[in-house]
């Protein structure tokens, strides 16, 4: 499975916080889910309200550590998309038949991502275009995620490995223990690809503003602050907290010793595409 992470920052001279998440879920998705062979699709945008006055002052002290201050000024919204590899991610852009007419079926005219420059923040100087920062994911499920038919609490955890930790202690160690958390209805532990060009080359062209230096240069400053990031289910909100308080000083301890950074978003869910990982059929689908 492809998994890409794309980190989008609204169009701020436009656009409030709001208004973005009405444009992108309102209508982008809407023409963004019809991607040839798409696997799964769904739209984080962070919360209206921090986490520290969700969970409280003294739960957000105790496992926030060394928290970028403007990390959400980097962003608005990230989207999940999931490919069964590399190169249907690439072929995504394609144009299939897919509008029924009174003359069978038919390549729909109307089909276009053309508002992402209005939507997204766009690049000074370069008519069209916005700047992306999409990002390989590999993603180890740790709890199968059971969504209800109701809004719930996912928060996303990031963190910064220390120097003398890798993905795999993690894996084996911190990612064990962190499953264990009661309630969960759901958790996922994603690595960012080390290639931060991985998810963008092939898939935008070489002149675009993601393969430029400028392009390439902000991309590395927002991957300098994360490695990776755990997604938690809960239903409410007050169940990540009594879940917390039950493995607090081993959880603790672990991410002491594993991260020099390590913080929280609250965001809210938006799925459009359930993802599917089984293995997929031998014809064009969505």
């Amino acid at each position: 499975m492809f998994k890409v992470f794309a980190f989008l920052k609204r169009n701020t001279s436009l656009l409030t916080h709001d208004e973005y998440r009405a444009g992108h879920v309102g209508y982008h998705c809407g023409q963004s889910r019809r991607l040839k062979n798409i696997r799964g699709y769904l739209v984080n945008v962070w919360s209206n309200t921090s986490f520290a006055d969700r969970v409280g002052t003294d739960l957000y002290e105790q496992i926030t550590r060394n928290e970028p201050r403007d990390f959400l000024d980097w962003w608005d919204g990230f989207p999940e998309v999931f490919f069964d590899n590399h190169e249907a991610w690439l072929n995504a852009m394609s144009v299939e038949p897919n509008r029924a007419t009174a003359d069978g079926l038919v390549v729909d005219p109307d089909w276009s991502l053309a508002d992402g420059p209005v939507l997204f923040d766009p690049v000074p100087d370069r008519p069209g275009e916005f700047k992306p920062c999409h990002l390989s994911m590999h993603e180890h499920i740790l709890v199968p995620v059971e969504r209800q038919e109701r809004k719930s609490f996912k928060l996303m955890q990031f963190f910064k490995n220390n120097p003398n930790i890798n993905n795999e202690q993690v894996l084996a160690e911190y990612a064990t223990e962190v499953s264990k958390l009661p309630g969960l209805n759901g958790c996922i532990l994603n690595f960012r690809d080390s290639d931060q060009a991985a998810a963008m080359r092939g898939f935008y062209g070489d002149d675009t503003w993601g393969l430029s230096d400028e392009g390439i240069a902000h991309r590395a400053r927002f991957c300098a602050m994360w490695d990776g990031a755990i997604e938690f289910h809960f239903t409410h909100s007050n169940d990540f907290v009594s879940a917390r308080g039950t493995l607090n000083d081993k959880l603790t301890t672990l991410e002491s010793a594993f991260f020099d950074s390590v913080w929280y978003v609250e965001v809210d869910e938006n799925l459009v595409v359930m993802p599917n990982r089984t293995p997929p059929p031998n014809y064009y689908f969505r």
